[in-house]
């Protein structure tokens, strides 16, 4: 007969009922034990400014909600209810919706800043599904304290990819509306949250399974735990299954003989496009490597060890950051550590990161490491010949199994980064002096190319405008005069790149907007000398110092001319008088 009960039907209900009394019974004595007061209504708020730490503390949770539960809020509207965000402790970080919908009491207790902790405000559907760990739902006069008991509340954990509770989904409203599909739809949502934060941490070698069912029951039968998150292996899980991309739904088996439905998505190829070459692809590049731009992107998008040498302050990092800005690594993070400027003891937890508590000093929060860090990206490893021999085996294990272990961590993470390093020292002579290992050599000199210092470059005004665009000078409108930037072009630059680029600065921070840079602006060091004339000057230069200031410029005669006073002409005509009475 249409409408009765069957026996099966009635027999689950009553199994639900049962569990549900014996959670409510439980949560209640909780509370007791708490020993809150049934009609305290008196709660105290945080203040505004913690808020705003917290807020910015969970912003990748807030982030990640926005979202889901906005539309979840135009869906509870008719029913005056609101969605609430909190943290794990159950402290409101955000509330979606209409308040002013709700009595005005409640209005206030569902704000951001109030705590709805189990033992703050006894049973309740935000503390008591921290409790359980599970979704649940308050109706009415199961809330333990009066003034809660025109609420209807659901509420459901977001856990973090790494297993932990991150916070809490809830919908609040009237307990004297119907709320016949409330709880689905807070699990359903809390689902796509924690589905989108997971592909998002996915690592770009690791396979995503999806599987249809109570997962969080799921994770339990398959004792995946929070320890193991992400480090299973498919084959481990699901012996004799075949490992392959599945875009509709299939059913497995596990080793214990349960039943799943799942989805299985393959990662993606971890080779990288080269992005569409840049206009001035070159620019910065030394003239010996002019037309080398588009052959070492396409070496680091397809994840070739890069290794730059060259003298201190060379550009061996601005090369390095300008290569990865084109590449397609450009969407993870570039990650520089200067393996020279750290105490040894502080390179190792720098770089693989350290476990809360791993050594003295140690953060409370631990730390990810260097390595971490640059997962999706490019590390840079500057000064690599001075890292610590200890330290290049671990490097070097890193490097060939694609996982690193932080401090006092006995768990691995999956990382997947390109490499570029720099060194101004003779890695091979080191290599022979037992200092670095020939192995971890091999593995980061897949590629090596030299930065000759700058006053061995032909032509130096390209780059310098190029530095001077970077600094935002012409944004300023602020121009270099051509007179300028020919004597910039001949100086001699013992720092290099970190000189030039120092000394443009310093124009810069000088200079009011709108105006041109002479040579008189430059600092008294940079002045150019007081030139002799013609005749004092060709007394003063002798053959001998003619031919040491050419080998000084690398027989750059401009340079040389410049330098020592006189006609380019002049020098010529020296140069060769001399070569012509030289000694045969």
């Amino acid at each position: 007969m249409a409408g009765k009960m069957t026996s099966a039907e009635a027999i689950t209900l009553s199994s639900r009922n049962d569990i549900v009394s014996q959670l409510l019974n439980d949560s209640w004595q909780r509370s007791q034990h708490y020993g809150l007061d049934r009609n305290d209504r008196d709660f105290p708020r945080m203040p505004h400014g913690h808020l705003n730490d917290l807020l910015a503390h969970h912003q990748m949770l807030r982030q990640l909600a926005q979202p889901v539960v906005s539309q979840l809020a135009q869906r509870v509207a008719d029913s005056q209810s609101v969605v609430i965000l909190s943290d794990p402790a159950g402290l409101v970080l955000q509330t979606f919706g209409d308040l002013e919908a709700i009595d005005k009491a409640q209005r206030f207790a569902l704000a951001p800043g109030n705590l709805w902790s189990e033992c703050g405000r006894g049973t309740n559907a935000i503390g008591t599904a921290l409790a359980i760990d599970n979704s649940c739902e308050i109706k009415g006069q199961q809330h333990f304290l009066t003034g809660n008991q025109d609420l209807y509340c659901a509420a459901m954990p977001v856990q973090s990819p790494q297993g932990a509770i991150a916070g809490v989904l809830d919908i609040s409203g009237p307990a004297r509306f119907p709320h016949l599909n409330t709880r689905h739809w807070v699990e359903q949502a809390v689902r796509q949250i924690e589905h989108q934060w997971v592909k998002q941490q996915l690592n770009q070698s690791q396979w995503l399974l999806c599987l249809h069912a109570d997962y969080r029951q799921a994770m339990r039968t398959l004792n995946i735990t929070a320890a193991r998150f992400g480090l299973l292996r498919f084959r481990h899980l699901f012996p004799g299954q075949k490992q392959r991309s599945t875009p509709q739904p299939q059913q497995l088996e596990t080793a214990s003989r349960q039943r799943y439905w799942f989805t299985l998505q393959a990662p993606p190829r971890c080779y990288h496009q080269p992005p569409a070459p840049a206009a001035r692809d070159d620019i910065g590049l030394p003239a010996h490597l002019q037309g080398e731009g588009a052959r070492i992107l396409r070496l680091l998008n397809a994840g070739v060890s890069l290794c730059i040498t060259g003298e201190t302050g060379c550009g061996k990092e601005y090369l390095s950051r300008m290569l990865y800005k084109q590449s397609g690594w450009n969407k993870g993070r570039f990650v520089a550590i200067n393996c020279a400027a750290l105490p040894e003891s502080l390179i190792e937890s720098e770089l693989f990161g350290y476990q809360a508590g791993a050594f003295t000093g140690a953060s409370k929060q631990g730390y990810i490491g260097k390595i971490r860090e640059a997962d999706g990206g490019v590390l840079f490893l500057d000064e690599i010949g001075d890292m610590p021999l200890g330290l290049q085996t671990r490097l070097l294990r890193v490097l060939q199994e694609k996982e690193v272990s932080p401090l006092g961590e006995t768990r691995s993470w999956p990382v997947q980064f390109a490499v570029i390093c720099a060194t101004h020292r003779d890695l091979q002579q080191q290599v022979a002096n037992g200092e670095f290992r020939e192995d971890l050599l091999y593995r980061l000199q897949e590629f090596n190319f030299a930065i000759p210092p700058l006053r061995q470059w032909r032509d130096l005004k390209s780059f310098i405008h190029q530095l001077w665009q970077d600094l935002g000078g012409p944004a300023r409108g602020i121009d270099l005069a051509p007179s300028l930037l020919e004597h910039l072009n001949q100086h001699p630059w013992p720092g290099n790149i970190r000189q030039l680029r120092s000394l443009l600065k310093v124009l810069l921070a000088l200079t009011d907007e709108g105006k041109t840079i002479n040579i008189s602006d430059l600092p008294c060091d940079y002045q150019p000398e007081p030139r002799a004339d013609a005749g004092n000057a060709l007394q003063n230069n002798s053959a001998e110092h003619i031919a040491a200031t050419l080998r000084h410029y690398q027989g750059n005669v401009s340079k040389a001319a410049a330098a020592l006073g006189i006609a380019r002409s002049t020098l010529y005509r020296r140069a060769a008088k001399a070569q012509r009475n030289a000694p045969r």
